[in-house]
């Protein structure tokens, strides 16, 4: 019976082990929260892709996109909104997908705010964003989840009657 019950505990403890986070995650929670800063001031974020990064827009259909498209889109929004703000709501540690191992990227969920420049209509949404870094601090995979396309729909000038 001791046995029986040492080994419940043994099997207790092992299950609540959790696993170490990765020595990268801290520092790259602080480059996410820096690209939030630079995309919010609309200032240019070449500086924070690699050169062969891939990233993946919250429009349907839309292909991954290379640095030179990425930063078109993001120059796209800029260029359409004004006062942009992002709340996080947590920033939280990735996986890779194939080991399901942490990683150090980071995942974020929160609110963007901010006014279409043409209509002048204020717009808040939950959008969901995902971030890989090498081991110069570039971001080397990156996308966003969230209803762009109905956003756009919402903030768009009325049409003229």
């Amino acid at each position: 019976m001791k046995k029986i019950i040492m080994l419940v505990c043994v099997c207790a403890l092992w299950s609540c082990n959790q696993p170490a986070q990765n020595p990268n995650f801290e520092k790259n929670v602080e480059l996410a929260k820096n690209y939030f800063e630079t995309f919010t001031a609309e200032n240019s974020i070449s500086d924070l892709l690699s050169d062969d990064v891939e990233w993946r827009s919250c429009f349907y259909g839309a292909p991954a996109m290379n640095k030179e498209e990425t930063l078109e889109y993001v120059k796209g929004w800029q260029g359409a909104m004004e006062n942009i703000t992002y709340t996080a709501e947590n920033f939280l540690p990735g996986v890779d997908p194939e080991t399901g191992q942490l990683n150090g990227s980071v995942r974020t969920y929160g609110t963007w705010a901010g006014t279409n420049t043409a209509s002048g209509k204020s717009f808040e949404i939950y959008m969901y964003h995902y971030f890989t870094f090498n081991d110069e601090g570039k971001i080397i995979n990156s996308g966003d989840f969230g209803d762009a396309t109905g956003l756009l729909m919402a903030v768009a000038p009325d049409a003229a009657e």
